[in-house]
């Protein structure tokens, strides 16, 4: 299971420490695909495996929702929205945001609640597909994509397990100044 996207937006201080605005939810959750790149580097010496290290390098987030509103496409991308017409300038730049999820498990005949949080992610402008109404109902969601950074410190991730829905809720909830969903 998948759901509670919710989003804040990012401030960091120098030191990496992050606080995260209120928390938006940008619609309902569809799907989730996060793929890591990381460094790998290994050294060989006297004929045999010296080195080796594997580290996180970057990452990609693609957030699929069941409908993206104008309010939070252009606060995620950082466009405007006057009278409800948003406008996409060429110099609007997205800002930095937190991106966590609920995703339910079965741990041992028991179910689980993993809450999963990115704490640093730029997304980009989605790509639009239409199609006209064919001879049965489409529903159309919204995949929008980002890139996963690091912040200041190293961090870019957080993950912790709860045994109920609602316990999971609430640490979710606190990652971020306030809840307005």
């Amino acid at each position: 299971g998948l759901q509670n996207f919710l989003y804040g937006i990012l401030s960091e201080a120098a030191d990496g420490t992050p606080t995260y605005g209120a928390a938006k939810k940008p619609g309902k959750a569809v799907s989730c695909n996060v793929s890591i790149s990381t460094n790998s580097a290994t050294l060989y010496a006297d004929d045999g495996l010296a080195e080796s290290d594997t580290s996180f390098q970057s990452g990609t987030v693609s957030m699929e929702i069941d409908n993206a509103d104008l309010e939070t496409q252009a606060a995620l991308l950082g466009h405007t929205v006057t009278q409800g017409v948003m406008v996409r300038n060429a110099l609007d730049s997205a800002p930095y945001v937190g991106l966590g999820r609920i995703v339910t498990k079965m741990v041992n005949g028991q179910y689980k609640y993993k809450v999963e949080f990115l704490n640093k992610v730029k997304f980009s402008e989605p790509s639009q597909e239409n199609s006209t109404k064919g001879e049965s109902v489409e529903f159309g969601t919204t995949t929008l994509e980002g890139i996963v950074s690091t912040l200041a410190n190293g961090d870019w991730s957080k993950a912790e397990v709860f045994d109920t829905m609602a316990a999971a809720q609430t640490y979710l909830n606190s990652l971020f100044t306030s809840v307005s969903v």
